[in-house]
C-alpha cells in the first residue's frame, strides 16, 4: 500500500490526537481548523511545494505569503499552555501536529522527537503558531531533502514494511523565538508536557518509546519515562553521534539507507 495512504490513516488516533492539540496546546476553539489541517496534510501528502501552493485556505495558509513552505498558522487560543506562550510576546512559535503511519492492530512505535524548531528570521513576527509535523514528513520535498526528512522517511518505510505502525510526536511541545527561551519554557511546563505526553501513550500503547537526541532523552526522563530506546538525533548534524553509535556505519558508508537500516534494526531488536 503507498504510502500517502498509511500516513495519518483512520484509525482511534484521527479523533484523539487533534482533540489532544485542541485542548492542550491550541485551544479547542481551533479544533476545525486542526481537524481540517490534517485532512489537507492527508490530501496533499504527495504534493510538491509548488502544487501546495493551490491548496491553501483562508484559515490555513502559510505566514506573510511565503511560497516556499507547507506550514500554515493557526492562532493560539484559550489553552492553558497557550496563554502562557502569549505572556512572552515572543514570535517564531512552532507547533508540530503529530503524526503516525499504519497505526492499526498491530505493534505500535512511538518516536520522541526533540522541538518544533522554528526560524526566528522569518517568523519572528509571526504571533500563531506555525504548524508543520515532527521531521516535515508532511511534505514531499522534505521527506527528499537529505538536510531535511529524509533519514526519517526511510526509517518509517522499514519499520511499516515490518508491519509496524508508527506514531511521531514532539517533546517539548512549543518552540518559541530561540533556543534559551524554548529550553526556559519547557522546563516551568514540565509537567504539564509529562502530563501531554501520558495521554498520548495511553492513546498510542505503544510497544516502545524510541527517543531521538539527548534533548527529548532527558525530557522523558524527566518525564518519568525509563523504559525508552535513546539513539541519536536523526540529523545531518548528529553524523558524528550516529557513527560512534552505529561503527558499522564507518565500514558500509553514513549514507541515509544504512542509517536507517541500522535504526530500524535496532528499533526491532529492542521490540523483539
Amino acid at each position: 500500500m503507498p504510502m500517502r495512504d498509511l500516513f495519518c490513516n483512520e484509525c482511534g488516533l484521527s479523533y484523539d490526537i487533534p482533540h489532544l492539540v485542541a485542548e492542550r496546546l491550541l485551544g479547542v476553539e481551533y479544533l476545525h481548523r486542526i481537524e481540517n489541517r490534517y485532512e489537507q496534510m492527508r490530501k496533499y501528502y504527495d504534493c510538491t511545494c509548488v502544487e501546495w501552493q493551490g491548496v491553501f485556505t483562508e484559515d490555513l495558509k502559510p505566514f506573510g505569503g511565503y511560497d516556499d513552505t507547507t506550514s500554515v498558522t493557526i492562532p493560539i487560543g484559550n489553552s492553558q499552555l497557550g496563554a502562557d506562550t502569549k505572556t512572552l510576546h515572543k514570535g517564531a512559535i512552532g507547533v508540530d501536529l503529530p503524526t503516525w503511519f499504519n497505526v492499526q492492530d498491530n505493534k505500535h512505535i512511538m518516536i520522541v522527537a526533540q522541538d518544533p524548531l522554528r526560524n526566528n528570521k522569518y517568523y519572528g513576527e509571526c504571533y500563531d503558531a506555525v504548524i508543520s509535523s515532527p521531521f516535515g514528513l508532511h511534505s514531499l520535498e522534505h521527506r527528499q531533502n537529505a538536510r531535511g526528512g529524509k533519514m526519517m522517511d526511510l526509517l518509517v518505510k522499514r519499520l511499516v514494511a515490518n508491519g509496524y505502525g508508527i506514531y511521531l510526536t514532539d517533546a517539548n511541545k512549543f518552540f518559541i523565538y530561540d533556543h534559551k527561551i524554548t529550553d526556559e519554557f519547557s522546563g516551568a511546563h514540565i509537567d504539564e508536557y509529562a502530563e501531554i505526553m501520558r495521554q498520548e501513550i495511553e492513546i498510542v500503547k505503544p510497544t516502545v518509546i524510541v527517543c531521538l537526541g539527548r534533548s527529548a532523552e532527558r525530557m522523558c526522563k524527566k518525564m518519568g519515562l525509563w523504559n525508552i530506546l535513546a539513539l541519536p538525533h536523526l540529523s545531518g548534524t548528529a553524523r558524528g553521534a550516529i557513527v560512534r553509535k552505529f561503527p558499522r556505519l564507518e565500514e558500509i558508508g553514513a549514507t541515509a539507507e544504512n542509517i536507517a537500516e541500522e535504526y530500524a534494526r535496532e528499533i526491532i531488536r529492542k521490540i523483539q
